[in-house]
């Protein structure tokens, strides 16, 4: 579809543009109505997105993607019950919907239950072994359970490594443990220079560590 290469290259006004005159010429198809939605929600403005993303259920009530999308909407908008319920049904729909467990897991993240988030995260990649997101949301359930061993392993079968030390780093710093994660931001950084964001966290970590050891 045009409007979703637009999106892609983040030619926003375009991407809705073309959408707009998909449903001028077929209305109510669910597909550009979830599409719609998903912009919305990749802009930075899931408020917008929501009538979208309920008028894609609406019109497409056997639609997974559908039901996925309107999660994840709702849980940007904290309303991370009804998300959930919205990943369930896409999973009813769709049994084989890994992406649904992906949310689900990082939903569990979100409300602290690493167990949940972790079995989720678990099933997702049962049924998806390349999905990247579930390896990265795995790592971090088991970060916040603390088990940085088993974190740092789930990052690293995403395949990525200056990202897997990234989220390493992220998890280090989560745990207080500044000396390591200034190590893996700066392991990061080496290993893709153009990831400089990793830079900007290994000089907070090393505020913070240069802060706790003042304390003491």
């Amino acid at each position: 579809m045009v409007a979703e290469e637009y999106h892609r290259l983040g030619v926003a006004d375009r991407a809705h543009q073309y959408l707009n005159r998909a449903l001028a010429l077929k209305p109510g198809d669910p597909a550009t109505y979830d599409a719609l939605a998903r912009m919305w929600r990749d802009w930075g403005f899931p408020q917008l997105g929501l009538a979208d993303a309920h008028r894609a259920v609406y019109y497409g009530p056997a639609s997974a993607s559908a039901r996925n999308t309107l999660g994840t909407i709702l849980q940007a908008l904290g309303k991370r019950d009804l998300a959930r319920a919205q990943y369930e049904r896409a999973l009813q729909l769709d049994p084989s919907a890994a992406y649904a467990l992906n949310n689900l897991c990082y939903g569990w993240i979100l409300d602290g239950d690493s167990r949940r988030a972790a079995a989720a995260c678990l099933q997702a990649l049962e049924l998806d072994p390349g999905l990247t997101a579930a390896s990265n949301n795995l790592g971090l359930a088991y970060a916040a359970a603390g088990d940085l061993d088993a974190a740092r392993a789930a990052f690293d079968r995403s395949g990525d490594r200056p990202g897997a030390l990234y989220n390493l780093g992220i998890a280090h710093l989560a745990k207080h443990r500044y000396a390591d994660s200034v190590k893996a931001f700066q392991e990061a950084q080496a290993a893709r220079p153009s990831l400089r964001l990793a830079g900007v966290r290994a000089r907070q970590a090393e505020q913070q560590l240069s802060m706790a050891g003042a304390e003491r």
